[in-house]
C-alpha cells in the first residue's frame, strides 16, 4: 500500500534531516574557526 511507502520515506527522510542538520551544524563552525580571516 501507500501508506506503508509513505511512513517509510518520512521516516527516513525525517532521519537523514536529523543526521545531516546535526553533521552541518557540528562542521560548519569548525570550519568558520579554522579560516575566519577573509569572511566578511
Amino acid at each position: 500500500m501507500a501508506t506503508e511507502y509513505l511512513q517509510f520515506a518520512g521516516a527516513l527522510v525525517f532521519f537523514l534531516g536529523i543526521l545531516v542538520g546535526s553533521y552541518w551544524f557540528v562542521y560548519v563552525p569548525n570550519r568558520g574557526e579554522q579560516k575566519g580571516d577573509d569572511d566578511g
